[in-house]
């Protein structure tokens, strides 16, 4: 079972062939392989639109494919502003679009475009004041045009779950900084809390080459072995307060409940690693057009084909062999980690000190 768009497996894909399943999508029926997110599964059948712009209504595609893709937003179930790109995909899964009539290919509310030049920025602020009696018919109006999902009001109401910790070391960013760091700091003796946003360790390695591939088993192997490294992926550390009093968010657990961990550290360490900045210009929010990081988290970690190469005209500056991606010091290589914007810390033979260059301690 397998969409248009898949290609062949890969040294390193995060998918599990032998797992198939199928979920839908607006009604349709979509194939998907475990570890496939939503988007990864729908990209592969050659799904390009995922939702709708919010005041004119224009089709948004995948940018980033990551946890923080701006056109991925999706209504799985009851649950309203699912970041489809994240979101790992499970058997039976009821996906939608949201706030799309009568669907998401023709849009009617796209008739907004036509008023573009009268609906400037902040007008919501500026109009609909007056006359104060007509306020109950502009609210029914506006309700219509909300970017959002819909909860059902029978939905059971969730208390959010909460921990106390107490951790010698707080690493935030699993990627090979933060995977040295964190082993690091337990063979010194330190009881430490790895905290990373993506589903698995490995920040850019997991895109990467051979060598890639190589050094970031060798880091996984390294944290699952050392005694006093606690692991949590698919969460995120949302703020530092007084005293290292630190605010972990992990999400995905049962029902999709989340847990909040109230972190008192000695010591935070901060290996974000880098997020990718798009260009600014004409058409680029348009689908079809995504990050350098993207393309290759959907060729490397999914298997999928960013898209299909239509015509003679020459491939952007970013896909051309020995290039520089946006933001990068090094060639762009299809499959490979160099090239990347997100490849801050070297991670190969030498990753310990590239670890050390590229954290930040408090």
């Amino acid at each position: 079972m397998s969409g248009p768009m898949r290609l062949a497996p890969r040294p390193g894909e995060e998918i599990d062939r032998a797992r198939s399943f199928t979920f839908t999508w607006n009604g349709r029926t979509v194939p998907a392989f475990a570890g496939d997110t939503i988007a990864s599964a729908l990209a592969a059948t050659g799904e390009r639109v995922f939702s709708r712009s919010y005041k004119y209504h224009r089709p948004r595609g995948l940018l980033t494919a990551s946890y923080h893709d701006p056109g991925c937003f999706v209504q799985v179930g009851d649950e309203p502003n699912v970041r489809g790109a994240h979101r790992e995909a499970e058997p039976g899964m009821d996906v939608r679009s949201q706030n799309t009539w009568p669907s998401l290919k023709f849009d009617a509310k796209a008739v907004n475009q036509l008023a573009g030049r009268f609906l400037g920025p902040g007008f919501y602020y500026k109009t609909f004041i007056k006359p104060q009696r007509l306020w109950p018919l502009y609210e029914r109006v506006l309700q219509r045009f909300v970017h959002a999902g819909h909860i059902s009001p029978d939905t059971p109401r969730a208390t959010p779950d909460k921990r106390y910790a107490h951790p010698d070391v707080l690493v935030a960013g699993g990627g090979p900084a933060g995977m040295a760091a964190a082993a690091a700091a337990a063979a010194a003796g330190a009881s430490v809390l790895l905290v990373e946003e993506e589903h698995r360790l490995g920040g850019h390695l997991r895109w990467g080459d051979a060598a890639d591939l190589a050094a970031l088993a060798e880091l996984r192997a390294l944290v699952a072995a050392t005694p006093g490294i606690e692991v949590h992926t698919n969460a995120v550390v949302a703020g530092r307060y007084d005293d290292n009093w630190i605010a972990v968010v992990r999400r995905g657990l049962p029902g999709g409940a989340e847990q909040l961990i109230k972190a008192r550290a000695k010591v935070l360490v901060v290996a974000p690693g880098l997020i990718e900045r798009p260009y600014v210009f004409a058409g680029n929010d348009v689908p079809g057009v995504m990050l350098a990081t993207a393309a290759r988290r959907l060729v490397n970690l999914y298997s999928v084909k960013p898209g299909q190469r239509k015509g003679t005209r020459r491939p952007p500056i970013s896909a051309r062999p020995g290039s520089r991606s946006p933001g990068s010091s090094t060639p762009a290589r299809a499959g490979t980690s160099s090239g990347s914007a997100a490849t801050g810390a070297s991670g190969r033979s030498s990753w310990p000190a590239a670890a050390r260059s590229t954290a930040t301690w408090w």
